[in-house]
């Protein structure tokens, strides 16, 4: 098995929860990729993200160790959120309405995490559900599941969009000024594309 990229995976969607989805590629390839094949690389991706500071990694690693069975229904869990995320914002960027049964899964991790959050001051003054002392589960994926949230509450709907590279399929937040970005990474997908276009041609 190929040692997982999950620490060190490209941010390039903007949000927590559009990076968390792009943690899968090649979805309904012949090569799929799955970044997160353990509870570990999960949290190595929470913190290499951001959703998890230093105080909340170690305790989240500390409790993936402690209970292989907790830690296995976890990733389970990450991986259902995962997917639910992609397709709303899939369809999203293809300009068509949602799955209700997605929608549903994202509100009922939303609902079930938000118990063990506090209602805290944040640092501009408004307040915000602070998962800080909270349990793993609740740690990394109530925050990944309220940053889909807001990015669905706050976001123009055009402003999500997904990559057409080949064999890519990630979705990002186009925040350039003429909403034109088309590729997750210009470097990567939009130079592969022009290259193989070229070739073509030659």
């Amino acid at each position: 098995m190929l040692e997982s990229r999950a620490g060190s995976l490209a941010l390039v969607g903007g949000s927590w929860a559009l990076d968390f989805a792009n943690t899968a590629a090649g979805r309904g390839t012949a090569t799929p990729v799955e970044h997160l094949p353990s509870p570990g690389s999960l949290v190595a991706w929470a913190a290499h993200a951001g959703v998890l500071d230093a105080t909340s990694k170690r305790q989240a690693e500390a409790a993936v160790s402690a209970d292989a069975a907790a830690a296995r229904k976890l990733l389970r869990g990450a991986r259902q959120l995962r997917g639910a995320i992609y397709a709303v914002g899939a369809a999203i960027a293809r300009g068509e309405a949602p799955q209700e049964s997605d929608l549903r899964i994202l509100k009922a991790f939303a609902e079930r995490t938000l118990a063990a959050a506090a209602l805290a001051p944040a640092v501009d003054g408004r307040f915000k559900f602070d998962f800080t002392h909270a349990p793993a589960e609740a740690a990394l994926l109530g925050r990944l599941a309220w940053s889909a949230i807001d990015l669905l509450a706050t976001v123009p709907p055009e402003r999500i969009k997904q990559c057409p590279g080949h064999g890519c399929g990630w979705l990002f937040l186009d925040v350039s000024k003429n909403n034109s970005r088309r590729w997750c990474d210009m470097a990567t997908c939009g130079n592969r594309t022009k290259a193989t276009r070229f070739r073509q041609r030659h």
